[in-house]
Order: C-alpha cells, then sequence, then structure tokens
C-alpha cells in the first residue's frame, strides 16, 4: 500500500505532464511484474473499501428483519421511501464528485469512509422517521464519493483490457463478503442483548458505524495518488506505469487533461455509456432490490423461521454470487469480450425469477435456489458492465466519469427496485417484484446484443478507414475513444 504522508495528497491538486520518451518500448515481463505489484497493493485497498460500502448501504436490510420498522414507528411505505431518499441524493452527488475528485484529489475516498461511517453510527441513535430518513439523505451524499473514487483510481493504473477483472475482483470480493460477513455480524450481534444502551438493530448500527470510521482515518494514510506522484513506484516503474496509459489512448499528449465543458458533454452522452447506464439500471433493480429486501423475501419463504436463521440464510447466497461472478470477470480479461458474460447474466436472473412466479410458499426449496440464480446473475453484470464501459472510455476526463455516470444513473434501478418490493405485496411471495425484475433482465439481454453489434460495426467501420476524416478536424489529442485507431473492446 502507499505508505506516504499526508503531504505527499497536495500533489494531486495539480495537473501535472508527465512525458514518457517516445521510442520507449514496454517489456512484457517488467509490464507484468508491474501489474502483480498493482494487484497486491491496489486491489486489497479497493476491495476493502467498497466492502465496507456494501456493508453499511445494506446492513438495512438486515436491521428491518430484525424489528427496525416497528421499533421507529414508520408507516406502510416509509421505509422504501427513506431508502429511496439515499438512492436520489446518491445519484444527484456522485457525477460531481467524480469531476470534484479528478480535480483535487483521490484524498476525498478516505473522507468519504469516515463520513458514511460516522453517519452508520448515528443511525444507531435515530428513534423516529425523521431521524431514518436524515441518516439515509446524508448516507447517500457520503457514500457518492466512494465509487466514483474507486473506478477512477484503477483506470489510472490499468489498461484497458485488465480493468473488467480488477474491478470485478473488487466488486464482487467486496459484496461477497460484506453479503456474507453482514449476515454472519448482524446474527451474532443480535445475539446481544445490550451494547451499552443500544440493543437489537442499534447493535449492527454501532459496531459497524466504529469499524468503518476507524477503517477511513487509517485510510489516509495509505491510499494511493496518482501514478505521477505515487511512492509506490521507483523512477523504472513510473516510467512503465506511464507508458502503460499513453499506450492505451491514441494520439494523446497528457494521460491527466484540464475539465472542459465539450468532454464533460461527451461523458454523459457516449453511446457505450448510454448503453451501460440501462444495463447497469436494470441490473441495480434486482441487486439492490435484493440487497435490501433479501432477509424480508426469505420469510415470506421460511415463516417460522427465527431471525437470527433468516441471517445466517443470506450468507451463501452472497458467497456463491461472489465466486461466480469473480470467476466470469476473470474470463472477460481471458477473452477480451463483455457482451456474452452480461447476457449470461441477464439468462440467469431471468431463469430465477421465473422459478419465484411459477411457483407456490410450498416450494421453499425451489425458491431459495432461484435466490441464489437472481443474486448470481446481478452479480455477474456489475463489475462487467462498469468494466465494459471504463474499457472504452478515453480520454482521461471520460475516464473519471464513466463510472460515476455509469453507477450514478444507475442508481434510478436501486430506486425502482426498492418500489419493486413494498410491504402489501408481501402476501403473494413479492409476485408483482419477481415480475418486474423479469421484465427487466430481458430488456439487459437486448440491450447487451445491440450495444455489441454496434460496437462490432464501428471497429469495422474504423479499420475501413470510415473514422479517418476525425483526424483533419484538429485536437486530436482529445478524440480519445472517437480516434480511428482506437478499437472497442465489446
Amino acid at each position: 500500500m502507499d505508505h506516504s504522508s499526508l503531504k505527499e495528497k497536495a500533489s494531486d491538486l495539480s495537473v501535472t505532464t508527465y512525458q514518457v520518451d517516445p521510442t520507449y518500448k514496454i517489456d512484457p515481463v517488467a509490464e507484468a511484474k508491474l501489474r502483480r505489484k498493482l494487484d497486491l497493493l491496489l486491489l486489497p485497498v479497493a476491495t476493502l473499501c467498497y466492502t465496507f460500502v456494501f456493508l453499511d448501504r445494506g446492513n438495512i436490510g438486515n436491521a428491518r428483519s430484525a424489528g427496525l420498522v416497528a421499533d421507529l414507528g414508520l408507516h406502510t411505505y416509509d421505509f422504501n421511501i427513506g431508502t429511496s431518499l439515499f438512492y436520489v441524493m446518491y445519484l444527484i452527488c456522485e457525477i460531481p464528485f467524480a469531476l470534484l475528485i479528478k480535480r483535487v484529489g483521490f484524498w476525498l475516498v478516505p473522507l468519504s469512509i469516515v463520513l458514511f461511517g460516522i453517519v452508520t453510527l448515528c443511525t444507531a441513535f435515530i428513534h423516529d422517521r425523521g431521524g431514518f430518513y436524515a441518516t439515509r439523505i446524508v448516507l447517500g451524499m457520503s457514500e457518492a464519493i466512494t465509487m466514483p473514487g474507486l473506478s477512477y483510481l484503477l483506470t489510472r493504473y490499468y489498461r484497458r483490457h485488465e480493468l473488467t477483472s480488477r474491478v470485478g475482483c473488487f466488486m464482487l470480493v467486496a459484496a461477497g463478503c460484506a453479503g456474507g460477513f453482514g449476515g454472519l455480524l448482524a446474527a451474532g450481534l443480535l445475539s446481544v442483548d445490550h451494547i451499552g444502551s443500544r440493543k437489537s438493530w442499534e447493535n449492527i448500527f454501532l459496531v459497524e458505524g466504529i469499524i468503518t470510521t476507524g477503517f477511513g482515518l487509517v485510510l489516509f494514510f495509505i491510499f494511493p495518488t496518482h501514478p505521477e506522484h505515487t511512492r509506490l513506484f521507483n523512477e523504472e516503474e513510473r516510467q512503465l506505469a506511464m507508458a502503460r496509459l499513453y499506450a492505451d489512448q491514441p494520439a494523446i499528449k497528457d494521460t491527466k487533461e484540464e475539465i472542459n465543458g465539450r468532454l464533460v458533454k461527451r461523458g454523459l452522452f457516449d453511446v457505450t455509456t448510454i448503453a451501460c447506464c440501462w444495463l447497469y439500471i436494470v441490473d441495480n433493480c434486482s441487486v439492490q432490490g435484493l440487497g435490501i429486501f433479501l432477509p424480508s423475501i426469505l420469510k415470506t419463504n421460511y415463516p417460522d423461521a427465527s431471525t437470527i436463521r433468516i441471517q445466517l440464510l443470506v450468507v451463501p447466497i452472497y458467497v456463491t454470487a461472489g465466486a461466480v461472478a469473480l470467476l466470469v470477470t476473470i474470463a472477460c480479461i481471458r477473452f477480451r469480450v463483455h457482451w456474452p458474460f452480461s447476457l449470461s447474466g441477464g439468462l440467469l436472473t431471468i431463469i430465477g425469477y421465473s422459478i419465484w412466479i411459477s411457483t407456490d410458499a410450498s416450494s421453499a426449496k425451489a425458491r431459495y435456489a432461484a435466490c441464489f440464480l437472481n443474486m448470481t446473475g446481478g452479480f455477474i453484470n456489475g463489475p462487467v458492465v462498469l468494466g465494459w464501459a471504463a474499457a472504452n472510455a478515453s480520454p482521461d476526463t471520460l475516464r473519471a466519469m464513466v463510472g460515476a455516470v455509469v453507477t450514478g444513473i444507475g442508481g434510478i434501478g436501486s430506486i425502482a427496485g426498492v418500489w419493486a418490493y413494498v410491504a402489501t405485496d408481501a402476501g403473494t411471495g413479492y409476485h408483482k417484484g419477481n415480475s418486474f425484475n423479469l421484465a427487466m433482465a430481458a430488456s439487459l439481454c437486448v440491450t447487451a446484443i445491440g450495444l455489441f453489434l454496434y460496437q462490432k460495426r464501428e471497429n469495422v467501420h474504423r479499420a475501413k478507414g470510415g473514422r479517418d476524416y476525425r483526424l483533419e478536424k484538429g485536437d486530436v489529442e482529445m478524440l480519445g475513444n472517437l480516434h480511428p485507431s482506437f478499437k472497442y473492446i465489446h
């Protein structure tokens, strides 16, 4: 990890041009060694960061099954409203925060984790609906910094074809660990009568808030900065790391250009980004809906099960989904394709929700198995879609924005997922919510195939010289993914 002083973070405030000798040749052996070093030093930090994001975001589902709704006096839709407020604030704040990270530096990521750790801790002391709404709003704002920061960090160190497996690693290991560990931790904390003046679901927020805040404070001293300045590298490694960035972006003069309105507009309206936004919206409908309501859904499946047993039933679902999806992201880097894996995730989701819709409460085992399929399909598409978008984003402003745009706009799916599972539908086994997710999964499959066909046609067109006219318009260094020699990784 980057064991540098806080003074190093000040170097993030400047945009430094690091020129690589044009005759420099990337040595495959040295590159493989550098890549292993990055995997050992960067990925554990990113994974731990996202683990706490997922843990502090998803603990609301564990608290709900432990009596939070009744204890706070929430009415029929109050829980859904509060959860939606989190995603609304997340959606509003994520893109501005992504651009702010590019401008002022990665130290905002540790700050974000400290802030949402404090908010989680404060949630242990709320007593009514107003407190519930307020903590969800502030939590959405504070968490909106972390994901775009982590996504942008990886694009500053890894090449395009390496990104999906690395995004998959930190997202899936984190989600699997947070889901599994969160369920076990919740079960343990719920078995404790009191921690000081706190009890029941309050214990979950109290302990997880303290742990998260402490981790965030430590992170200020170890979180990496940009490759131009990091103390992770000696000068030879730095030159190689920068050469890798130049090699992936045709005709650029600087790996970290100034932000301008035209590039921001491109970051919002790029065809690949728009398609991936929809894929992420659909995926979030399922993953975030299940992430929050899975304990409640399992309660309809096993009505006589204790709260602790329900928490334990959640664990293998997350672990299995994370393991399978991680293997898929590794396959993405091996074969350098995304669309068939995105499609397979959509098909698994379709099968899972079809089982829920076509069975009743007497088919508890089949429905439990369907939860594995639904979560696995969702876990596959999260990193695959984000990696698909990031691998095709250039220049640097687009790289900084893509994680925020896809996950931020994808928050619309999280809001929809929250409202797909309402208390009034619990008696049917959440038939409406499952039907909604089934239809959305079908649209994911269509969109994945459509994006693949678009990118494949565009690559053929560029190979035939159909986009060479762009070289005559000037500002060639700003073309990025519009450059005729830039080939989409579909």
